[in-house]
């Protein structure tokens, strides 16, 4: 089997949690099915394609196609080209493991994250808004012949707001690496270093925009610390910078406590467990998750996790997991309080849930699905 996958999103030095998703997947697959082919496709200018990350295997072809995405993508709205066209050979199926602009005449997969641009449209920018309708995100996901979704929640969206029938949709969930643990590790000190981390923390890592409830995050924190005159834990902000996030640090800069909220920016994905495991509580309090990665790499890291009642949280923390009105500063300040008293422990993940590896045999599963009918 001949399996195409669109990789065009991975060219960026920061991969968000769908890039990850991706990485993980296309790292496994061509290994759990030696006897399969693999053409991972990408296209932009020269300095675009230079970012993709490398991957390997005698069953793996990466096709660069060096064009900008702006008229690849016109090509494909505008004319009858499709992605097939830039192949050196038909492929059996795509996998689509994000939204694009898609058109191929080959049967395939798509995976959908969540549907936040349309439950939680005031929390995009426009220009957002407007290419998800230009890329036709429903149509595309009605069309497909199977489709992964990443939660039972989103598979509900999906099957409620698009009357996609649940037969077609896959729950895939997420997977969690080793490197997540609460055993200190040689490099964690150097990277606490470079940080200038020598103080007791309490994290939150996501994207700085509006859907991540940052600010409801730094104004529960300033509660806490007023109620605790002696504290000495500091808040940590990490994560890609985002979009609509200058009220983050508008209120940070005015803060009394300023001096003590530290935003790191995106850090790499080998920095994330250091992060995770040093940390006396994680704080989660979205809006809105089509699963919610950071919940269980921060539970297998051995630290406490605070998050919201809504989207997948539950679905994903279950019992494990202090949960919050994520509208309700004064909720998740009381639960600031009883979460840094709790004591760290080792949550074992399922590991035939909580896997890449078994993200991936899943994923082939349903790819080889899409070529048997």
């Amino acid at each position: 089997m001949n399996i195409a996958v669109d990789i065009r999103h991975l060219a960026t030095n920061q991969h968000s949690g769908v890039g990850r998703y991706t990485i993980e997947l296309i790292s496994r697959m061509p290994r759990l099915a030696p006897d399969d082919q693999f053409t991972f496709f990408a296209s932009g200018s020269a300095q675009t394609l230079a970012k993709l990350p490398n991957f390997y295997g005698k069953n793996v072809e990466v096709v660069k196609q060096e064009t900008p995405n702006r008229i690849i993508s016109a090509k494909l709205i505008f004319t009858a080209h499709t992605l097939d066209d830039f192949l050196p050979k038909k492929a059996d199926v795509w996998f689509f493991p994000n939204t694009n602009i898609i058109k191929t005449h080959r049967p395939y997969a798509i995976t959908i994250h969540d549907l936040s641009f349309e439950l939680f449209p005031q929390f995009f920018r426009h220009k957002d808004r407007l290419w998800h309708k230009t890329a036709s995100t429903r149509t595309l996901t009605q069309n497909a012949e199977a489709i992964l979704a990443v939660s039972d929640n989103t598979k509900n969206n999906l099957t409620a707001l698009w009357s996609i029938p649940e037969d077609k949709i896959t729950t895939t969930p997420l997977g969690v690496d080793d490197e997540f643990t609460p055993n200190e590790q040689p490099c964690d000190q150097n990277f606490l270093q470079t940080y200038n981390i020598n103080y007791p923390y309490i994290l939150s890592l996501c994207t700085l925009e509006p859907r991540k409830n940052i600010e409801t995050i730094i104004e529960a924190y300033e509660l806490w610390r007023k109620h605790n005159p002696g504290a000495i834990h500091h808040l940590v902000i990490a994560g890609g910078r985002g979009w609509k996030n200058s009220q983050i640090h508008k209120l940070i800069t005015t803060s009394a406590f300023a001096s003590d909220i530290h935003v790191l920016g995106y850090v790499l994905e080998k920095q994330k467990p250091t992060l995770f495991r040093h940390a006396d509580l994680f704080v989660f309090p979205s809006f809105f998750e089509g699963f919610g990665l950071p919940i269980v790499e921060a539970l297998a890291s051995g630290t406490p996790v605070i998050s919201s009642f809504s989207g997948s949280m539950q679905e994903v923390g279950k019992e494990h997991v202090i949960y919050v009105d994520p509208y309700n500063v004064h909720d998740l300040f009381h639960a600031m309080q009883i979460g840094l008293k709790k004591q760290k422990e080792t949550f074992v993940l399922p590991s035939n849930i909580y896997s890449w590896n078994a993200t991936a045999r899943r994923t082939l599963g349903v790819l080889k699905a899409c070529c048997k009918k």
